[in-house]
C-alpha cells in the first residue's frame, strides 16, 4: 500500500514538474548525458505500483511503448518540417496505445466485417494500473506515465515551440478561458439541446465531489487532452500550413472523433452526437490556446464545460 501511495504521488509530481523550468533545465541537463535512455526513468512510477513484481509481458509492453516514439523521434530529421510523417507516427504511437477501443471502433466503421480484436489486444500497451493518492482518489499510473512521456519528448528531448506547459496565468489568459466557454455556449448548447444530447437535470455534489471533479477533471483529463489535441495536434499543423485557422480546423475534428466511442444516454457507439459537440468545443478550445499559447489555459475552457456538463445536465 505504502509503495501505491508513492506511485501515485510520484507520477503526478513527475507530470506537473514540467511546468517548471528549472526541472526542465535538469531533465536537459541529464538528457544530454544519458540521451533517449532517460527515458526509462518514466518506469518508475509503475514499478512501484506493481511492488517491482510487475507481470513480465506488461513491463515489456510499457517499455515498448516508451521506445517506439522515442526511436521515431531521434530518426526523424533534423530539417524536416513541422507535422510531417514521423510527427504523425509519433502522436499516433503516443495516443493509440492508451485508447486502444477508440482506434478499433474507427476501423470497424471502415471495415465493418472485419474482426479486430486481435488488434486492441495488441495495440494495448500501456498497463491499466491504478494508485491510491488519497484514500477514496486513485489515479491511472498508466496513463499519467503516458502524458510525462509526451512531455519529457516535447518539452525536453525534442521540445516543440509554444506547446505552452505552464501554470503562470496572466489576467488576459484567464480572459481568453472564460471568452472561450462563452463562445462554445453560444455555438454549442443550441447544437446539443436540438439534437437532444443537452437534457437539463441539475446537480448538486458534495464539496468533496466538487473539489475532485474540479482538480481531476483539469489535471486527469482537460490537460492532458489539451497537451494532445491543441500542443501538439494543432500547433504542428498550424506550423506546417502557416495558418492558424487551418490547424485549428484540423484539429477540432479530430478532437470530435476522438469522443465517438464515448456513449450516453440516448446515443450509443459510434456516438456522433458527441464528436460533433466535441468538434464545436475543439474550435473554442482551440482559440484560447492560439490566444494564449498556454495548454494550461485552454484546459481551463475544457475543465469548464465538462464542470458545467456534469452539473447542469447530469444524467
Amino acid at each position: 500500500m505504502v509503495l501505491g501511495f508513492v506511485a501515485a504521488w510520484l507520477s503526478l509530481l513527475i507530470y506537473l514538474a514540467f511546468a517548471l523550468s528549472a526541472w526542465r533545465r535538469v531533465l536537459l541537463h541529464l538528457s544530454r548525458r544519458f540521451g533517449d535512455w532517460i527515458i526509462l526513468a518514466l518506469l518508475l512510477p509503475y514499478l512501484l505500483a506493481a511492488r517491482f513484481r510487475p507481470p513480465p509481458l506488461d513491463l515489456l509492453r510499457l517499455v515498448i511503448y516508451l521506445a517506439l516514439p522515442t526511436l521515431l523521434l531521434r530518426l526523424r530529421p533534423k530539417r524536416a518540417r513541422p507535422m510531417d510523417v514521423v510527427h504523425v507516427l509519433t502522436i499516433l504511437a503516443i495516443w493509440i496505445p492508451v485508447e486502444p477501443s477508440l482506434f478499433t471502433l474507427l476501423a470497424e466503421i471502415v471495415l465493418p466485417t472485419v474482426d479486430l480484436q486481435f488488434v486492441l489486444d495488441g495495440i494495448a500497451l500501456v498497463p491499466r494500473v491504478d494508485a491510491l493518492l488519497i484514500p477514496g482518489i486513485s489515479l491511472p499510473v498508466g496513463k499519467l506515465t503516458a502524458v510525462s512521456l509526451a512531455l519529457l519528448l516535447y518539452t525536453v528531448r525534442y521540445p516543440i515551440d509554444h506547446l505552452g506547459f505552464a501554470f503562470r496565468f496572466t489576467r488576459l489568459d484567464l480572459w481568453r478561458a472564460l471568452q472561450g466557454l462563452a463562445a462554445f455556449a453560444v455555438m454549442g448548447a443550441p447544437v446539443g439541446l436540438s439534437l437532444g444530447f443537452l437534457q437539463l437535470s441539475l446537480y448538486r455534489p458534495s464539496l468533496a465531489e466538487g473539489v475532485a471533479a474540479v482538480l481531476g477533471g483539469y489535471l486527469l483529463v482537460a490537460l492532458p487532452e489539451e497537451i494532445l489535441f491543441r500542443g501538439a495536434i494543432q500547433n504542428l499543423t498550424t506550423q506546417r500550413l502557416g495558418r492558424w485557422w487551418a490547424g485549428l480546423l484540423i484539429a477540432a475534428p479530430v478532437f470530435g472523433l476522438a469522443h465517438i466511442n464515448n456513449a450516453t444516454p440516448g446515443f450509443a457507439e459510434p456516438n456522433w452526437a458527441y464528436a460533433l459537440m466535441a468538434t464545436i468545443a475543439g474550435l473554442a478550445y482551440g482559440w484560447v490556446w492560439k490566444r494564449t499559447h498556454k495548454v494550461t489555459a485552454s484546459a481551463l475552457t475544457h475543465m469548464a464545460v465538462n464542470l458545467i456538463w456534469w452539473l447542469a445536465f447530469h444524467q
